[in-house]
C-alpha cells in the first residue's frame, strides 16, 4: 500500500498494525493535548488571580472563575479518559469544539464581568488563545481536527464582532477611531478571522505532510524489524546505514570464527511428523538456540534446513570470536541435553545436534545479482566447519574444532580445554590433513 494516499479526512493507507502504530502515537499525543491545556488553565487562572485586584468594578456573578472550574474538570476528565483508551474521534471533536466554546465565552464574559459594551473584547489580546488551541491540535497529527477547530474560531469571531454591533458598538470605517475608541471596524475583525484561516490553512497542510511521514517512517520501521529477522539484524543494520545501497560484491574482509550446528536423528523424525510438526519442532530447536547464540555474540547467517550458521567477528572485530565460539558452542550442547531430557518425559523421538568450529578471514558482505540479493559470510572458514560437522559423526564428537580455534581461543583469554586432539585428521573435502580438537 502507498502510504502518499489518503487526504485531509482519511489518514494514508496503510497495513493494519501500521495504522495501530500511528493510532498508538496519536493517543500518546492526545494526552500531551490534555497536559498542556490543564497548564494553560493553571496560568490563565493565575494571571486572572495576580491582575483580580486592579480592577475596580466586580459584579457579584463572575463568569471567568465558573468558566475556568469548568473547563479545568472537563479537561481533567479528557486526559482520564486518553489514558484509558476510552476517548473516541466523536469525543475528540466535540472536545476540540468546546475548547473554542470556552475560550470564546471567556472573552464574551469579560465586558459582562466588569460592566462594560461588548465591543471591548475585540480590544484585548484574549483571541490570541485561539491560535494555541489550533496549534494543539496539530500535535494529533490529524489535519481535519486543526481544520475543524480553525473554522469555529473563525466563524466565532465572527459571531463576536456581530454581537458587539448588536450590542450597540458604532461602526466605523477609520482605523484610529476604531483604536482609541469601543467602536467596531468590520474590516479589522474580518482580518482577524482570516488569520486565524490562513494559520489554519499552513498548520494543516504542514500537519497532512508531516502525517505522511509518519505513516511511511512507521512502515518502513516496521519493514526495517522485518529485514533485521530474514537477514539479521547486523546485515540489516547495514543494510539501512549504507549511503549509496548495497550491490552484489560489497564486503569486508574479516578475522571471524564459523560455527555450524546441525540437528541429529531430524531426517528420521522428520519422516514421520506433518508438515505442520516438521515446522514447530524446528521452531521449538531454534528457538533455544537463538538466544544462547545472541548471549555469546554470534550473528546467525542462515537458517539451513536443521542446521545453523553462525559467524563470531565477522559484523566487528571483538578480539575474543574464538573464545564466544568456543562457550557458545557448550552452552548450545547443554542446551539440547536439556531439551532432550525433556523429549524423553514426554515420550518423544531423541534427537541430538553436533557443532563444528573453524577460523579463518571471510568475507561479510552481499552475494547475488540485480534485485536477489543475500548477505552471508564467504570463504575457506565457512566450507570447512560445513565440513567439520559432518566429519564430527565419524569421530563421535558433538564439538568439533580446527586446533587453530584452540590456539586462538587461548591467546583472547580462553580457559576452555578439549577432551581430546586428533592430529593430521582426513576431512573429506579438504585438501590437507586438519588438527582437531574435541570438545565434547
Amino acid at each position: 500500500m502507498n502510504p502518499a494516499r489518503g487526504n485531509f479526512f482519511s489518514p494514508p493507507e496503510a497495513p493494519a498494525r501500521i495504522r495501530a502504530a500511528v493510532v498508538a502515537y496519536e493517543a500518546q499525543s492526545e494526552r500531551i493535548v490534555g497536559w498542556v491545556q490543564l497548564a494553560g488553565i493553571a496560568a490563565f487562572a493565575s494571571l486572572y488571580a495576580a491582575t483580580y485586584v486592579t480592577f475596580e468594578v466586580h459584579h457579584a456573578l463572575e463568569p471567568v472563575p465558573i468558566a475556568l472550574a469548568f473547563y479545568g474538570v472537563f479537561t481533567l476528565w479528557r486526559v482520564r479518559a486518553s489514558y484509558r483508551g476510552r476517548l473516541t474521534r466523536a469525543q475528540q471533536y466535540a472536545s476540540a469544539a468546546v475548547d473554542v466554546f470556552v475560550l470564546l465565552a471567556l472573552i464574551a464574559s469579560f465586558p459582562i464581568q466588569y460592566g462594560a459594551p461588548a465591543a471591548m473584547y475585540l480590544k484585548g489580546p484574549t483571541l490570541y488563545y485561539a491560535f494555541i488551541l489550533i496549534g494543539l491540535r496539530a500535535l494529533r497529527f490529524d489535519p481535519a481536527q486543526v481544520v475543524f477547530v480553525g473554522l469555529l474560531a473563525a466563524v466565532g469571531w465572527i459571531g463576536l464582532t456581530f454581537w458587539a454591533a448588536v450590542d450597540g458598538a458604532p461602526l466605523t470605517g477609520d482605523y484610529r477611531v476604531y483604536m482609541t475608541s469601543l467602536s467596531v471596524l468590520p474590516g479589522a475583525e474580518l482580518e482577524k478571522a482570516a488569520a486565524i484561516l490562513a494559520t489554519t490553512g499552513v498548520l494543516a497542510l504542514s500537519v497532512d505532510r508531516a502525517r505522511r511521514l509518519l505513516f511511511r517512517t512507521a512502515t518502513e520501521e516496521a519493514a526495517s524489524a522485518d529485514l533485521s529477522k530474514f537477514v539479521g539484524r547486523d546485515a540489516a543494520d547495514r543494510i539501512r546505514s549504507s549511503g549509496e545501497g548495497i550491490d552484489a560484491g560489497d564486503g569486508e574482509v574479516r578475522r571471524a570464527a564459523i560455527m555450524f550446528i546441525d540437528l541429529r536423528g531430524f531426517t528420521t523424525v522428520a519422516k514421520n511428523l506433518p508438515p505442520r510438526a516438521v515446522i514447530a519442532l524446528l521452531k521449538e530447536y531454534q528457538s533455544r538456540m537463538l538466544p544462547i547464540i545472541r548471549r555469546g555474540g554470534g550473528s546467525v547467517d542462515k537458517f539451513l534446513g536443521d542446521g545453523i550458521l553462525v559467524s563470531f567477528g565477522a559484523t566487528g572485530a571483538t578480539n575474543r570470536e574464538c573464545v564466544d565460539a568456543i562457550e557458545t558452542a557448550l552452552a548450545a550442547i547443554a542446551e539440547i541435553d536439556r531439551w532432550m531430557e525433556l523429549r524423553r518425559a514426554q515420550r518423544q523421538a531423541p534427537l541430538d545436534a553436533g557443532v563444528a568450529l573453524a577460523v579463518g578471514d571471510v568475507v561479510y558482505g552481499a552475494i547475488g545479482h540485480g534485485d536477489r540479493l543475500e548477505y552471508t559470510v564467504i570463504g575457506d572458514a565457512v566450507n570447512l566447519a560445513a565440513k567439520l560437522e559432518k566429519h564430527a559423526k565419524r569421530e563421535s564428537a558433538r564439538v568439533i574444532a580446527t586446533s587453530a580455534v584452540l590456539t586462538a581461543a587461548a591467546a583472547q583469554g580462553g580457559t576452555s580445554l578439549p577432551v581430546r586432539t586428533i592430529r593430521a585428521a582426513a576431512v573429506e573435502g579438504v585438501a590437507d590433513p586438519v588438527d582437531l580438537e574435541i570438545f565434547a
